[in-house]
């Protein structure tokens, strides 16, 4: 692998972590933890979307030497980062709420 795509996978990854971590801050719990889910799924989203299945649309950005598709790729991870951290707040809520129930 070129020295340049490590530079387009660290700023994705980079990327996805704000993502997801902005995401899970403030739709999941205010703890450092909630935040995990939503990262892996955006970092997972950009891994998929973008590279394996070339899925993009809008104008292409020049990054480390590669053409992207910055915003179809970004707007994939929070989109994915939001559905994660949806469902991480519904089963943890769900969960709190059968625990305090029975008791």
């Amino acid at each position: 692998m070129p020295l340049n795509a490590y530079g387009v996978l660290a700023t994705f990854m980079a990327a996805g972590t704000i993502i997801g971590s902005t995401v899970g801050w403030f739709v999941g719990q205010r703890r450092w933890t909630s935040a995990v889910v939503p990262v892996l799924a955006a970092i997972a989203s950009l891994g998929t979307f973008g590279h394996r299945l070339r899925i993009g649309f809008g104008p292409t950005v020049p990054l480390f030497g590669f053409e992207v598709h910055a915003f179809s790729d970004l707007g994939f991870a929070a989109l994915f980062a939001l559905a994660a951290a949806i469902a991480q707040r519904t089963i943890l809520a769900a969960r709190a709420g059968r625990t305090t129930a029975g008791g």
